[in-house]
Parts: C-alpha cells; sequence; structure tokens
C-alpha cells in the first residue's frame, strides 16, 4: 500500500482539498467512462481515502455508494484510513466490522468550529440574496443556539441586526443573553415572528410551525440550513406565501478553499508523519462523481 490519496468529489470544496494536500493530482470522473478496473487498483494502491461531508452524498449515486461499500471493507483494506463527515449507523458499523479505521471530520472540534463560522458568513450571503431588506436594523430570529446557531447570531448582531434566539434549553437561552441577544423559548416563536423579516433555523426538527408562519409578513424569508427534511413547515409556508430557502452544505458553496483547507488540516493531522513529509505520498486521485 502506497501514500496515495483517493478524494471522491462532489462539490468544490472537496474538489478544492487536494491543494491542500502533499502529492501530484490526477483529475478522473467517474461519470465520463472511468472503468471500474481502474477504481479497484486505485483503491488497493492508497493509503487513504476522502469521502465527501456529508458522505450521504455519495447515495446520490447508486453505483458508486454500491462499490464504496465493498471495495472499502475488504480484507486488503485494513491498514487504510477512511475519512468523511456525518457517517451513518450503517457505515460505521461496516467499518468496524472490517476492522478499517474510520474519521469522521464532523466529530472534530476544530472543523466544527470552523465550519460554523463559515456556516454564519454564508448564511449571511444567503439572506442578502433572498431578503429584500438590509441586514442593519433588522429584527432577524435564529432558531437553535448550538455552534452554527451561535456564529450566526453573533455575526448578524455584529452587522447591526436586532437579534432573537428561540432555544428550548434554559441554559442556551441564558448563554444567548449572556452575549447579547434576546433569548426565549420557541412557545414565543409567534409573537417573535410578528415583526422580523428573516428567520434562519439551525434545527433538524420541525420548529418553524404554522404559527410562527402565520404571523410573518409576505416578504419575510425562512434561510433553514438544518440538514433535511430541515425544521420548517413548508406546506404551511407555501399557504401563506412565505419564501423558504433550504441552504443546505453551505461550505460547499461558499469560500470553498478555505473551506477546503479546514478538512485538509484535519486530515493531515491524523495522517502526517515524518516519513509523509518526506515525501512518500505520490499520487492524490479526484474522483468526480
Amino acid at each position: 500500500m502506497t501514500g496515495n490519496t483517493v478524494i471522491f468529489v462532489t462539490d468544490k470544496r472537496q474538489g478544492n482539498l487536494a491543494a491542500y494536500l502533499p502529492g501530484k493530482v490526477r483529475l478522473l470522473d467517474w461519470r465520463r467512462g472511468f472503468e471500474m478496473k481502474e477504481a479497484h487498483k486505485i483503491l488497493e494502491g492508497s493509503r487513504q481515502v476522502i469521502l465527501p461531508v456529508p458522505v450521504a452524498k455519495i447515495e446520490r449515486n447508486h453505483d458508486v455508494n454500491k462499490f464504496l461499500k465493498e471495495e472499502l471493507t475488504k480484507e486488503k483494506m485494513k491498514g487504510q484510513k477512511v475519512f468523511g463527515g456525518v457517517f451513518s449507523p450503517e457505515w460505521k458499523q461496516q467499518f468496524e466490522d472490517a476492522g478499517v479505521e474510520y474519521w469522521d471530520l464532523m466529530e472534530d472540534a476544530a472543523v466544527v468550529h470552523k465550519n460554523a463560522q463559515i456556516t454564519a458568513e454564508a448564511t449571511v450571503a444567503e439572506i442578502l440574496k433572498y431578503s429584500e431588506y438590509s441586514i442593519r436594523g433588522q429584527k432577524i430570529i435564529v432558531a437553535g443556539y448550538g455552534k452554527c446557531g451561535r456564529e450566526i447570531a453573533n455575526l448578524l448582531a455584529a452587522m447591526g441586526a436586532k437579534v432573537t434566539v428561540l432555544a428550548r434549553t434554559v441554559e442556551a437561552r441564558r448563554f444567548a443573553r449572556a452575549e447579547g441577544h434576546e433569548a426565549v423559548d420557541f412557545s414565543y416563536g409567534p409573537e417573535e415572528a410578528y415583526g422580523a423579516r428573516t428567520i434562519v433555523n439551525t434545527v433538524p426538527a420541525m420548529v418553524i410551525r404554522e404559527p410562527v408562519i402565520r404571523e410573518m409578513h409576505s416578504d419575510a424569508v425562512i434561510i433553514d440550513i438544518a440538514s433535511r427534511p430541515g425544521g420548517c413547515d413548508l406546506m404551511a409556508a407555501e399557504a401563506y406565501g412565505i419564501k423558504v430557502v433550504a441552504a443546505l452544505g453551505l461550505p460547499g458553496i461558499y469560500t470553498t478553499k478555505s473551506s477546503a483547507k479546514v478538512l485538509a488540516d484535519a486530515v493531515l493531522a491524523h495522517t502526517q508523519t515524518d516519513q509523509d513529509r518526506k515525501g512518500e505520498r505520490e499520487w492524490i486521485f479526484q474522483i468526480a462523481i
């Protein structure tokens, strides 16, 4: 097994990864006659494989999904490291059963923190794209005060927005208030929505419901960055004519080079040795899927 790296590319962030890793790059495209036997050979000759963030993006291509689940868990792949983001329980179980070492990049504290910062910047871009109002002076609701919710709320406040945080727990609301925001329980959502022109949802559960949506102004917008199925009642939003933007995978859309470097730094932290620094790794195979 050589020091080669294989990257499966589904977005610009993944496509920029190679620029921050040592090795000569070879571009391949699964969609344009890339032969299965060559894929077998490349994987067998690699020491690390980098899957998308989230790994679920692979499932859009049935052939690639099936191929990787079979190949990456073969006996001869032991000793190889597999990286990706948000591995499903099924993926984790298959790797553990096969004795394959894997790293979930979205469980790396540094990646999560930097990813949240990038997501906040990208969320601002989405607001400016879809809202008819300036951020400064605007009342904006941020639903959820986890890592992304906190970064978004703080960035919007720094830009002059009047931020109200909706959070379930007393601790989260106290934390939000300590950082200078209004903060209430979700039960106060309808009352807060009346004066807001933008809601940013970060909660991957149904929290922006009909009672909130019906109080929103007709030109308001909901930016939902939560993973599917999101946290907004889409039927209610359609009934009241409220625009909902499913803003998923923002680091793979905005600032893609900075986003790629965040992932690359985490990969290098888990793989780089003195032998690596002497140039053992030879090739980086980027496979578009």
